[in-house]
């Protein structure tokens, strides 16, 4: 399988915010994250950290 989670980085710490997510869509100043269970994580205002493609992580920061 080759799923990732989401970590979301609050006051310099990352921290779990969606496990297990197969898709990630752009949206409009953010993305919408669907896990293998169909749950679907919308997050605002925030943009790519960066992705670990090996270790299975897409971390998010805010935006400013």
């Amino acid at each position: 399988m080759c799923e990732s989670n989401v970590y979301l980085v609050e006051a310099g710490m990352e921290k779990l915010a969606a496990k297990e997510v197969a898709s990630m869509t752009p949206k409009q100043n953010g993305y919408v994250f669907v896990d293998i269970y169909g749950n679907r994580y919308e997050f605002d205002n925030v943009e790519i950290a960066y992705i670990d493609f090996i270790g299975h992580r897409v971390v998010l920061k805010k935006r400013g």
